[in-house]
């Protein structure tokens, strides 16, 4: 493996890389350390997802709704929408909301 301490444009991507990740991370938690949303999620089987949301953060319950259904756009702090295609599969990125 190599060193990124060359400053070639491609260690400077991958640095960029590796902050913008950080700071989805950072996003991605509550200032408790609560995890608050799970874009690995996306593309799984809504199932394994709603079991994965449920285990992590058991205090949240799960919606699911088709792709295209309509939803109020209400604020549920303790609501993660899963919206699943035909397949079964989550479209969205599920959050807390």
């Amino acid at each position: 493996m190599s060193s990124c301490q060359d400053g070639t444009k491609n260690c400077t991507l991958a640095k960029e890389n590796v902050e913008t990740t950080k700071a989805t991370i950072e996003k991605e938690i509550n200032p408790d350390g609560k995890k608050r949303s799970w874009p690995e999620l996306k593309g799984e089987n809504v199932e394994t997802a709603k079991a994965t949301i449920l285990k992590e953060r058991p205090d949240l319950y799960v919606v699911v709704l088709p792709e295209g259904a309509p939803w109020t756009n209400d604020e549920g702090f303790s609501r993660v929408r899963l919206v699943v295609n035909e397949k079964g599969q989550v479209v969205n990125v599920p959050s807390i909301g």
